[in-house]
């Protein structure tokens, strides 16, 4: 298993000395040109891949409701996803809550119609890069729509694009109420894991199943790496006793 964090490039060389795999960078970072620039420059002078990118639309960019603008949505894939593909990036995470929550008094069944429309679209970008995409299911109180992993797969299934699966987060799934096994029910579309503890902080830290959640994530088929996204207290302790804790774990289970 490859292990990785969600964070940004200022901390690749600590990530580097402290044994990760892999960085996880946000696709929002992708879209400036010099801010691409010095993500690219960071990049080539690290020996850590960049594997995964997560927050794939910026929050003013809907893609449910009656603002959907896909003239500018098409702009914007076409800007940051060859860009990912040239950093080495394997998974595009699509959590976005903000982009895709249903307002107040549209139609849901719309809704799911333009999150699908949405789906197969990004699934023939990331196939013409060589990428895949993993829908992230993300508790109630950040978006109204997908919030289960279950969700997540008769979306995939809808879209029907071997480029598009699930992202698993550890946190969601645990706040949502959602069995861990789901990872294993769902094997065949899991793409991406996202790791998280208690009150969303470093995994090791609280009272999640790790043991159990690893048991079931060893049944799936997909899966080459999982990231830690969560909150940090002091970054370069927490950071490393997460590696630790992780990898004693995933030996474990």
């Amino acid at each position: 298993m490859r292990w990785g964090v969600c964070t940004t490039v200022d901390n690749l060389g600590l990530l580097e000395e402290l044994g990760y795999d892999f960085i996880e960078l946000t696709m929002v970072s992708l879209a400036g040109d010099r801010q691409y620039d010095a993500v690219r420059k960071a990049v080539s002078a690290s020996n850590l891949q960049v594997e995964a990118f997560n927050v794939l639309l910026p929050g003013e960019m809907k893609i449910v409701g009656p603002e959907v603008d896909y003239e500018q949505i098409h702009i914007y894939l076409d800007t940051v996803f060859p860009r990912a593909a040239a950093l080495g990036g394997k998974v595009i995470v699509l959590g976005s809550g903000r982009s895709r929550s249903v307002p107040p008094g549209f139609p849901r069944a719309e809704a799911l119609r333009q999150v699908t429309d949405f789906g197969k679209l990004v699934g023939q970008k990331a196939e013409h890069h060589d990428l895949v995409v993993g829908i992230e299911p993300l508790r109630q109180a950040e978006c109204n729509l997908l919030n289960y992993v279950s969700d997540a797969f008769r979306l995939a299934e809808q879209v029907a694009s071997k480029a598009v699966g699930i992202t698993a987060d550890l946190y969601h799934m645990v706040e949502g109420n959602e069995p861990l096994q789901n990872v294993a029910v769902y094997k065949d579309k899991i793409y991406h894991v996202h790791l998280a503890d208690t009150g969303r902080m470093w995994p090791g830290s609280g009272m999640y199943d790790y043991l159990s959640f690893f048991r079931n994530i060893k049944k799936t088929d997909c899966i080459a790496r999982m990231s830690v996204e969560c909150k940090w207290d002091n970054f370069p302790e927490e950071a490393a006793r997460s590696l630790d804790f992780l990898k004693r774990t995933w030996e474990t289970a």
